[in-house]
Parts: structure tokens; sequence; C-alpha cells
């Protein structure tokens, strides 16, 4: 796979080094995010104890699909990430949960990567990961690709920093197709933005 871009050049995905580096910087984050993974966990449309399938875009090392795994114990999680070193650690950091989910190695700021994974799914979440592809255009297409890989009765819940804004951001899950489409947690400059498929 080719080298990860970040268009800013702020972050370099590629490295090991630099991945470990920022995955530590980001576990107080994780501590503090456990609610907003609860209230993920409470929105899926789904029992507890369901055998359902999701999708963890833009995955990283795992963080929400660790906590869904958790919450949902017959779930089973594809984690999509652009970075080979990110889904090594990931690997890693869930060797408990062994069994129940898999990386699948894609960049999803280009157009087509959905064809990469076999859909569809119960539902389909991210957790600040979508912002960083940068431009509207690209976001869009991911929200539409996604669409795409949900179960009918499917729903997508994406936690990120709202850049362009969350009112943006919902206009561009409705033309998605997404139905019902709210804001389940407003926290500024981040948010909890979200929908369902038919």
């Amino acid at each position: 796979m080719a080298k990860l871009i970040d268009p800013w050049d702020h972050h370099d995905w590629s490295s090991g080094k630099y991945v470990a580096h920022w995955a530590k910087s980001q576990d107080q984050r994780e501590v503090e995010r456990r609610e907003i993974f609860q209230l993920i966990a409470e929105s899926l449309p789904f029992d507890q104890q369901a055998a359902a399938r999701i999708l963890d875009l833009g995955a990283g090392y795992g963080a929400l699909a660790q906590s869904l795994l958790a919450y949902f114990p017959n779930a089973t999680a594809i984690c999509q990430d652009g970075s080979a070193e990110m889904a090594k650690l990931g690997r890693q950091r869930m060797g408990s949960l062994k069994g129940r989910f898999k990386y699948v190695l894609c960049d999803f700021s280009k157009p087509g990567w959905s064809r990469k994974l076999d859909g569809p799914f119960d539902a389909a979440v991210s957790s600040i990961a979508i912002h960083n592809v940068r431009t509207p255009d690209t976001i869009r297409s991911i929200y539409r690709e996604t669409f795409g890989l949900l179960k009918s009765g499917g729903c997508f819940l994406n936690f990120d920093r709202m850049t362009p804004s969350r009112t943006e951001q919902m206009t561009w899950l409705k033309a998605a197709e997404f139905t019902r489409v709210k804001c389940f947690w407003d926290g500024g400059r981040r948010a909890l933005v979200g929908g369902y498929k038919k």
C-alpha cells in the first residue's frame, strides 16, 4: 500500500515511531472519551447480546472498537485504517479480543476504498478520524460510501472534530441518504453526529 499522506503534513502515519508516540499521547484522552464511547454503544440500533457486525472507520489502534466489543459480547468488528503501523499497534492492544476483530488496510480518502470491505454491516462508527482527510468533498464521499456498506436499519455514528461545521456535516449525511440525522452529543468543537439507513 502506498504511503499514507496527511494533506496538511501534521501526521506521519507510516512511521512506527511516530504512531507509537502519538498513541501514547492519546491514552489520557481515551479515558476522557469513555462517556462518548458508552453513548455510541447505547445509540446503536441492536440488542446488547446481538451478533452484530460493526465497521470502525479510521480505527487507529482500536480504542473505540475495543470499547464496543466489550459492550457487545457477541459482536465482531472490522477495523478499517490506512496505516499499517496503526493496524500493527491495534492488533497488539486488542490481543485479548483475537478472533472478534480484523484490520482491513485501505485509505478512505481515495474513491472506491469501500470495495475492499466485506459488508454489509449493522453499524459503522468512527472516532476522531474522518476530519484528517481535510477536504469537504472527501468527507462527503466517505459518507456516501459508508452508507452503501450498511444493512437496512443500520446506522453510522461519527464522533469527530466538526470542521467544517456540525450543521454542514449533518447536511452531508442527509445528502448521502441517511435518515433521522441528528447530533447525539455536542461538545462545541467536537460532536457526535449520525443517521440511519432505511
